[in-house]
């Protein structure tokens, strides 16, 4: 897929000293994250996440190049994101992980299920306050509609959106060369 000319980010455009503040804000957020998350922390090239995010992993968080996650990111689960990917404010990823079948325990005192990863595989946008429940994947080129509830693997290039989420249409025109 080609890049545009333009070296520039796919955010609100600033110049002059307010764009080298922004870029400091947002590099000294990364070094905060790389130092709470350690070795569980995987960051690749021009990522930004946003302020207000909670990121909370088990084992692992991975982050490809050219990730823009936007305020208020919440993660409590293990997650890979694929490159080229934008994440809109409010979005939450979590996972189905506690136990409530065993009708002897509360679900206090029932205990967790094994983790629950989710992977975008890339060339993603997920819309305003969507909710992702792992285990679950979101196939490349996908798009997630705002408000929607991830329960599921979504298919690449599609549009989806919904509760639960659900394909409602491709992303790209049908033509015959693809």
């Amino acid at each position: 897929m080609e890049r545009p000319d333009q070296p520039d980010r796919p955010d609100r455009p600033v110049s002059g000293p307010a764009s080298l503040l922004r870029q400091f804000i947002r590099s000294v957020r990364l070094i905060r994250w790389r130092l709470r998350l350690g070795k569980r922390l995987e960051l690749g090239r021009n990522v930004t996440i946003g302020p207000a995010a909670v990121l909370v992993p088990p084992r692992r968080l991975a982050i490809r190049d050219n990730v823009g996650i936007a305020r208020g990111f919440h993660v409590e689960v293990d997650l890979e994101i694929g490159p080229d990917v934008l994440i809109s404010s409010q979005v939450a990823v979590v996972g189905k992980d506690h136990r409530f079948d065993d009708p002897t325990r509360t679900v206090y005192w029932a205990g967790r299920l094994p983790a629950s990863p989710v992977v975008l595989e890339g060339d993603n946008l997920i819309g305003f306050g969507t909710i992702i429940v792992g285990p679950c994947r979101i196939g490349r080129g996908c798009i997630v509609g705002a408000g929607s509830v991830v329960t599921g693997d979504l298919p690449p290039d599609s549009i989806c959106v919904g509760v639960p989420a659900r394909a409602i249409r491709p992303r790209y025109p049908v033509s015959p060369d693809r």
